[in-house]
């Protein structure tokens, strides 16, 4: 397994230890983080497998804003604050508060820009080449990942005509947390993900050591997601199909891989029979509303009643309460934590997408009964017939909001993107709440202590 013990972690406790005794003689000697960086490749892998950081802890906050959630007045009156504003758009969302969906992105960021600046002060041997650029092809894709999490929350939608005056994130390159970044737009941030990205892919091993490192059918896969989140579409469709190629795997929901009464109904990674959906291996933030364990938010009722006869998605993605209500249980972490990664079922459903909307809606299908063929119970899936372009979009869409509920953030990326045909809506003691497309709400407000540190532009609210 990784190790997951990072050498700046235990350079920096030491340090501390010390300061408490001997304060004065620390600060003479230790002036700088210089004096803890990393000073191997060893070092630097160290750093990039830890695991708490860079496979946890990705932004989840914008599910709560979905329609895939129902809060009762009594659960929702009890939930955490933050919690309760994210289901209600308000306006003020964290009221003075920190949010971990801003700072752990950026301290992933802030991790990899370590890892970065050593690997350039570093001479390496021909010998160690091939080590330290998948070093850096990882580095590269995880501070790409970090910077779509964010401008998931705290951007605007991509859109292609207002992208180059949008506000953007502050483009951290370099270690320093003093050094202060203005926004840049969301052109510029979008540009600078997909040059990660990419530099990425020629760096990184066909085939990582461990589910959560990297690859490059990780780097299409992620490279496919965000040319869907800029409605670019046949790039899109090519990054998708190639994370494919030649490796469509698929778990069949009958399997004796899941365990349907068990606690955790499909295996975690570490498990040597492991889903062999997983491509990138990462997990969400806990918020406490989604987390079964609290039974605090239950599923929505039109997306629950959606799941026709014989689809195993149900069950067990599903449980009911003691009321009677459904519930999120089934994740693909095979753990309470979300699923935040990257897997088959989310690529392939971006290629079906992607082929619908430039054309090719019945290869699009085609794709989507593939997955869908392992969702049902055994001799009981029907193939959906395409009839025509709109009604076989319309297919493809509805299963992608099924299949991918409760991954990641992703409804609220796909309620972002795409029109909505009517508000969303929520009642909380007979007050209505709702929110319609173009609503400034869809975009996350900075934190204010990062806009006291950085005198940042402010999101519209």
């Amino acid at each position: 397994m990784k190790n997951t013990l990072s050498v700046i972690v235990i350079a920096c406790t030491a340090a501390f230890s010390v300061s408490c005794q001997k304060q004065n003689e620390w600060l003479d000697v230790k002036r700088s983080l210089s004096d803890v960086a990393p000073s191997s490749l060893a070092d630097m892998q160290a750093i990039l497998d830890n695991a708490n950081s860079f496979n946890a802890n990705y932004p989840m906050l914008g599910l709560l804003g979905t329609d895939n959630l129902y809060f009762s007045d009594k659960n929702l009156s009890a939930a955490r604050q933050i919690e309760r504003n994210a289901y209600l758009w308000a306006i003020d969302l964290f009221q003075t508060a920190p949010s971990s969906d801003f700072s752990s992105p950026y301290n992933k960021i802030s991790a990899v820009n370590i890892v970065l600046e050593g690997l350039g002060k570093l001479t390496v041997t021909d010998d160690k080449q091939t080590v330290a650029d998948q070093i850096q092809g990882q580095a590269r894709f995880y501070r790409a990942y970090a910077y779509y999490s964010l401008a998931q929350l705290f951007c605007k939608p991509f859109h292609r005509q207002t992208a180059p005056k949008d506000p953007g994130l502050q483009l951290r390159t370099l270690p320093d947390p003093n050094i202060v970044v203005k926004r840049s737009t969301v052109a510029q941030t979008y540009e600078f993900i997909l040059t990660d990205l990419k530099q990425a892919l020629v760096l990184l091993p066909e085939n990582p050591a461990y589910p959560s490192r990297p690859g490059k059918r990780a780097c299409r896969g992620m490279l496919a997601k965000v040319y869907l989140a800029m409605g670019d579409y046949a790039n899109a469709k090519q990054y998708a199909k190639d994370a494919l190629t030649g490796k469509i795997e698929l778990l069949d929901f009958n399997s004796k891989l899941i365990k349907p009464t068990e606690s955790f109904v499909f295996p975690a990674y570490s498990n040597p029979h492991s889903n062999p959906e997983i491509i990138f291996y990462a997990t969400s933030q806990s918020w406490a509303s989604v987390w079964p364990v609290y039974g605090v938010a239950n599923v929505d009722s039109t997306l629950y009643d959606s799941y026709s006869e014989g689809d195993l998605r149900k069950t067990l993605f599903f449980r009911l309460d003691p009321t009677g209500k459904p519930t999120f249980t089934g994740s693909y972490s095979g753990t309470y934590y979300n699923f935040g990664g990257i897997a088959t079922n989310e690529i392939l459903l971006i290629q079906a997408e992607a082929l619908a909307r430039t054309g090719s809606a019945s290869e699009g299908v085609e794709l989507t009964n593939r997955l869908l063929s392992n969702r049902f119970k055994s001799g009981s899936f029907k193939p959906y017939i395409h009839q025509s372009e709109q009604s076989s979009l319309d297919f493809i869409m509805t299963e992608r909001r099924k299949e991918l509920a409760f991954t990641g953030q992703l409804r609220w990326e796909d309620l972002r993107r795409l029109p909505l045909d009517r508000p969303l809506t929520r009642l909380y003691q007979g007050v209505r709440y709702e929110l319609k497309s173009g609503d400034p709400r869809w975009v996350f407000p900075f934190p204010d202590q990062e806009i006291h540190l950085s005198s940042v532009e402010q999101n519209l609210r």
